[in-house]
C-alpha cells in the first residue's frame, strides 16, 4: 500500500505500554481517549492487564486490543520473562495479521527492548515516545542504561515531550533530527473541573510543596538548605514533602530544619488533587529533568511553580508567567526566586491564572492529541530508519 493511500484512510496504529503504576498507564490512557474520537485514526491498543488504571480503558474505542498479563514483583517478573520469545512471536503475529500502520510506544518498558525487532520485522514503523533520552541520577544502573539505549536505538522515529530531550537524542544516540517529533506533557486532572484562581493565604502560612519520587537529582537537600534562608523573612513559612523513595540521607536535615511534613510513601492517583489544594507553590529545585509530570499537574490546578534554570524545566515553565525561574542552582538564587512569589500576592495570582489558561489551551489533551497525530503521520512518511521512502 502506498503512503498516499495510507495518508487519505485512518491511520492503523498500535498503542503499546505495558506498564503498571505510575504516569505512564495515565499518558497512555488520556492519548487513547483523544486519539479514539479522530476519524483519521484506527486505535489498537496493547496493555498490561495488572495496570492499576486498566479498567478505566473500557472506556476507550478500539478497533481491537493485545493485552497481556505482565508481573508483579520480582518472582513473576522473572518467571514470565521466560516466555518473552514466544510473547514477540504473537506480538509480531498480532501486528501482521491486523495490518498496523504505526506501533506507537507511549513509555518505555523493561520488556520492550526484547520485542522492538518483531516490530522491525514487521511493516510497520515503530515510534517511540522518548521521556528521558538518558536515565536519571539514581535510576541509571547499567542494565536499564542497556534497555533504554537498544529501545532507541530500535525505534524509526521519535517523540519527545521538550525540545531538549530532543537535543539530548541527537547529541547521544545521533538520532536524525528529521525524525524526532515535538509534543508536550499534559496534565491527569479531571478537565471538567472548574479550578479556581489561586490567592496566597492569609489565614494561615504558606504551605511550599515537593512531590515525586525522592531521588538525588531532585534537589531535596537544596530544598532543605533554602528553607531557613526563606524563614528569615517568612517565618511560619512550611514545606511539605509527598512521594516515595529513600529519606534516609535527607532524615537528619529534615529534623534540624523542623516545620517540614514528610509523607515517604507511594501516592496513590486519587490523592493527588487534594495534596495540590491544600498546598501552594510547586517547588522544584532539581539538578537535572527532562520534563516534569509535577509541573502540569501543578498548572492544572491552578499552582505555579519555582525551578532551577534545567532547560527541560524552562520549557515548561515561562519565567514571570506561568512560575519562576532561579538564576541559578545554589540556594541563596532559589531562595530568591520562592520569596519574588511570596513577596506579591499579585504575581502569584497572576501566575495561577496563567497556569489555568495555558491547561485549556496549549496544554489541552486535544492540543497535545494534534500534535501526537502529527508525529505520527510524519513517522509514517518517514518510513523505517535505513529503508526511508
Amino acid at each position: 500500500m502506498q503512503i498516499e493511500e495510507v495518508m487519505s484512510k485512518p491511520l492503523k496504529t498500535l498503542i503499546w505500554h505495558w506498564g503498571r503504576r505510575g504516569g505512564g498507564p495515565r499518558y497512555t490512557l488520556e492519548l487513547a481517549r483523544v486519539l479514539a474520537t479522530r476519524q483519521d485514526m484506527e486505535i489498537y491498543l496493547s496493555l498490561s492487564r495488572q495496570s492499576e488504571i486498566y479498567a478505566d480503558f473500557e472506556c476507550v474505542q478500539s478497533a481491537g486490543r493485545f493485552d497481556i498479563n505482565t508481573y508483579e514483583g520480582i518472582l513473576q517478573f522473572g518467571l514470565r520473562s521466560i516466555r518473552l520469545p514466544m510473547l514477540k512471536r504473537r506480538f509480531a503475529r498480532y501486528i501482521r495479521e491486523q495490518k498496523i500502520d504505526v506501533v506507537f510506544c507511549t513509555m518505555d518498558h523493561l520488556w520492550g527492548a526484547f520485542l522492538v525487532s518483531a516490530i522491525r520485522d514487521s511493516d510497520a514503523v515503530y515510534l517511540l515516545t522518548v521521556h528521558d533520552a538518558t536515565r536519571h541520577p539514581g535510576e541509571d544502573q547499567g542494565q536499564r542504561r542497556w534497555l533504554l539505549r537498544r529501545d532507541i536505538n530500535a525505534s524509526d522515529s521519535a517523540l519527545v515531550l521538550t525540545r531538549s530531550v530532543g537535543l539530548s537524542l541527537q547529541a547521544n544516540y545521533s538520532y536524525p533530527a528529521d525524525r524526532v517529533f515535538l509534543s508536550a506533557h499534559g496534565h491527569f486532572g479531571d478537565g471538567s473541573v472548574n479550578v479556581e484562581v489561586r490567592s496566597l493565604p492569609t489565614d494561615r502560612p504558606v504551605r511550599l510543596l515537593f512531590f515525586g519520587r525522592i531521588l538525588q537529582y531532585k534537589g531535596l537537600d537544596l530544598m532543605l538548605e533554602v528553607l531557613p534562608l526563606l524563614r528569615r523573612e517568612f517565618p511560619g513559612l512550611q514545606l511539605e514533602v509527598w512521594g516515595n523513595g529513600d529519606i534516609n540521607p535527607y532524615q537528619s536535615a529534615i529534623e534540624a530544619v523542623g516545620g517540614v511534613r514528610v509523607e515517604n510513601r507511594w501516592i496513590e492517583e486519587s490523592e493527588i488533587p487534594q495534596i495540590f489544594a491544600s498546598t501552594d507553590l510547586g517547588m522544584l529545585p532539581y539538578r537535572e529533568a527532562s520534563q516534569s509530570g509535577v509541573v502540569a499537574t501543578a498548572f492544572a490546578l491552578g499552582m505555579p511553580c519555582v525551578a532551577t534554570p534545567v532547560p527541560g524545566l524552562c520549557e515548561q515553565i515561562s519565567d514571570g508567567v506561568t512560575g519562576i525561574i532561579s538564576n541559578g542552582f545554589g540556594a541563596a538564587e532559589y531562595a530568591e526566586a520562592v520569596a519574588r512569589v511570596l513577596r506579591d500576592p499579585v504575581l502569584y495570582t497572576r501566575l495561577s491564572q496563567n497556569c489555568i489558561t495555558v491547561t485549556k489551551t496549549t496544554l489541552s489533551w486535544d492540543c497535545i492529541g494534534q500534535s501526537v497525530v502529527d508525529a505520527l503521520r510524519g513517522a509514517y512518511a518517514k518510513g523505517k530508519r535505513g529503508k526511508e521512502n
